[in-house]
């Protein structure tokens, strides 16, 4: 197979058009703090300003990370991993390093401690960071007070960061003073560090260092106390916000932003135009109304919500589904309790024993709202106590059932056998022109084809990744299924793969139409994890691989009208959460941002009735709302104190145009335009279909208008 690895930078950054917090106390405040003169300060401009300082004294003392979020906030929104104090963490694993940053009291003051020591292996794509300021701020001087409680592994400071894999670093490691560009990801999941100056500097475990670095277009020049230790020559980022970063146990005791009067005013006057553009281009967007609200507690959960018709009434209902977990963590689960309501919130049934601590989830279980014998009405798909289930979909009332597969061998995801069943993806393997069959999957190694009256097809072991997608890709009529790194044909023969050259999984995959040829072709894209995001063709061969970190949940539609064919954004978590990166029909990297340190399931959004669209970023008043594909905020939540936890897209009110469910474990809270209902002709793209919803589904939104 071919791998094309792409060389690229950090692509100059566009209007974020959204503000940031900034504290500004006077300089000779300041000054106090930082009882020391040094050559640099005698050189510059007699008159500066202070753009950002702390000294950790506003922060409660004790756990400034998040604690253990784990999985949950790659789709639901944590408010404890919302910036406080004017900083936010900016990258952790599923380990300890989630426990990282603490607010602390050192030498009889206030401080902030890195506690974690990072492995080899994390050390080599991610590093503990915690970020404040402004992405707009280009010319400055950063100075941070520090203490490296080891010097075995680097500690000091960022600049002109980007995201927490685009950045500069200046600090100390080991005996030496470095200075080096951080510029993404090689094709081995390794961070491309450059050192652009380095030199010895003997230092011992925690002694008081006092660090400044000082930007001024490409010129780049660091000391330490009163000493100019290097300096570089690089333009690779012009613009950034500031932040800390260790990777053994470190404390900081101050931090202080400065920056000439001129560059001051230069940076609010970018911001004030950043404010305006963002006022006209919202001019014209219609802004949110509650439509309806519907009490869940007691039976509610969190991003684990269906809708589909399910009383026959040609109305949109609710299916909810709590959760049974075996563990450990979140393998092994499936459906507990079952509720069907209507938007009105009247329950339809219940099948299952409700239990309002069964409220979370960090995985998928099979369940599905689907006519599965094309008879019109909609049923209920689910696995539970290792059975496949499909029950009416008015009444609960199981109609067939049918044992989950058996497994020839246990392993530690597998434990059970018959399966309990992660997900279910419905298709037609058949040619019978609907979706009539159904394929199951266990977490990640497996999968099996059913037809209509649950008899089974064929199983396949792979690298199942998350969730598949179908397609007829060769024009019989039969679908065939994009499964992890695998393309597969509607019997179940293999086509290609690239289980053995790609580790981690799929987070998410689908096959879209690219302008690789003249008509254009079918290919695949899949969100690939730890191995980035690859465009590949029908045949298996990757047109455009980049290494970008742990990309997830991809969403292509038509993002941006100026721009030919359609667009794909996708998210960044584990290690590097938060990285919005943008990509056009080629698969060409045209833009990257980071507005939030959480996943997002990046939903794409019919919101004006014509194109191009949005997508949801969170709930969240503060840091959620609309975005576009030039990456800018152009909607926002009201502040009413809404559910933030979860949201779905879909059109409920029928004038084509999507409405915006947010929800928790307590209430549903839906949203429609304040214009709404739109008549006349309205765009009306074709998204995933409803039977096929998952926690990691890639979203597809094909343009289209209705009649």
């Amino acid at each position: 197979m071919n791998d094309p690895v792409e060389k690229k930078g950090c692509l100059p950054r566009r209007q974020a058009l959204r503000k940031k917090p900034f504290l500004a106390l006077s300089a000779a405040c300041w000054l106090a703090a930082f009882p020391y003169a040094s050559p640099a300060r005698a050189a510059e401009p007699e008159k500066t300003a202070v753009l950002f300082q702390d000294g950790f004294s506003s922060l409660a003392p004790g756990m400034f990370s998040p604690g253990v979020v784990g999985a949950h906030a790659e789709y639901h929104y944590l408010p404890a991993l919302a910036p406080k104090g004017g900083w936010v963490v900016s990258a952790f694993k599923s380990d300890g390093s989630q426990r990282a940053w603490r607010v602390v009291e050192h030498a009889g003051s206030p401080a902030m401690k890195q506690a974690y020591t990072s492995s080899a292996a994390e050390k080599a794509y991610t590093h503990p960071i915690l970020i404040a300021g402004d992405p707009l701020w280009r010319d400055y001087r950063l100075q941070v007070h520090f203490y490296p409680l080891s010097d075995q592994a680097q500690s000091g400071m960022v600049f002109r960061y980007r995201n927490d894999q685009c950045y500069y670093f200046f600090g100390v490691a080991g005996g030496s003073v470095l200075l080096k560009k951080v510029q993404y990801q090689d094709r081995f999941h390794h961070l491309k560090e450059t050192v652009l100056a380095q030199k010895d500097f003997p230092y011992s475990a925690s002694t008081l260092l006092r660090a400044a670095v000082q930007v001024k277009g490409s010129h780049l020049r660091a000391w330490l106390g009163d000493q100019l230790v290097l300096q570089a020559e690089d333009a690779t980022f012009a613009e950034g916000k500031i932040g800390l970063l260790a990777d053994i146990p470190t404390v900081y005791a101050k931090v202080e932003v400065t920056a000439s009067v001129e560059e001051e005013r230069a940076w609010r006057l970018a911001k004030e135009k950043e404010a305006n553009e963002l006022g006209l281009l919202r001019n014209g967007i219609p802004g949110m109304a509650l439509w309806k609200k519907i009490p869940i507690e007691g039976f509610g959960v969190g991003r684990n919500l269906r809708f589909g018709d399910l009383d026959g009434d040609g109305r949109t209902d609710i299916l909810v589904g709590q959760v049974l977990h075996h563990g450990p963590k979140d393998r092994h689960s499936e459906v507990g309790c079952l509720t069907a309501l209507t938007l009105e919130g009247k329950i339809l049934w219940q099948e299952g024993e409700p239990d309002a601590w069964r409220d979370q989830l960090t995985n998928d279980v099979a369940m599905q709202i689907h006519d599965l014998d094309n008879d019109g009405r909609n049923e209920v798909i689910y696995c539970r106590n290792q059975q496949l289930i499909v029950a009416d979909g008015a009444s609960g009332k199981i109609r067939q059932q049918t044992s989950t597969p058996e497994l020839s061998s246990r392993q530690p995801d597998n434990r059970y056998s018959p399966i309990l069943g992660d997900s279910l993806y419905f298709c037609d393997l058949e040619g019978k022109g609907y979706r009539g069959n159904l394929l199951l999957k266990d977490r990640y190694r497996n999968l099996w084809a059913y037809d209509r009256q649950l008899k089974l097809l064929w199983h396949h072991n792979l690298n199942t990744g998350h969730y598949p997608y179908s397609a007829d890709v060769d024009g019989d009529g039969k679908e065939e299924i994009a499964a992890g790194y695998s393309l597969l044909d509607h019997d179940g023969r293999l086509l290609w793969s690239f289980d053995k050259e790609l580790q981690d999984h799929a987070d998410g995959v689908a096959i879209v139409n690219f302008p690789w040829t003249d008509p254009p072709q079918l290919g695949i894209l899949c969100a690939a994890s730890d191995e980035g995001i690859y465009f590949a063709d029908l045949q298996g061969r990757r047109r455009k691989h980049h290494y970008l970190g742990h990309v997830q949940n991809p969403t292509t539609a038509e993002l941006r009208t100026d721009l030919a064919g359609l667009e794909t954004v996708t998210i960044n978590f584990w290690g590097n959460q938060g990285t919005l990166h943008f990509f056009n029909a080629q698969g060409d990297l045209y833009h990257s941002i980071e507005p939030v340190q959480q996943g997002s399931m990046l939903l794409p959004v019919n919101w004006t009735g014509s194109p191009p669209e949005f997508f949801v970023l969170s709930a969240s008043t503060r840091e959620g709302g609309l975005w576009d594909g030039m990456g800018r905020k152009v909607a926002d939540f009201p502040a009413d104190g809404h559910p933030e936890l979860c949201n779905a897209v879909l059109d409920l009110t029928g004038d084509c145009r999507d409405e915006i469910v947010v929800w928790d474990p307590y209430e549903i809270w839906i949203y429609t335009q304040k214009d709404s209902p739109r008549a006349g002709r309205l765009f009306r793209p074709k998204r995933n279909p409803q039977c096929n919803q998952s926690n990691y589904q890639a979203n597809v939104s094909l343009p289209g208008w209705n009649p």
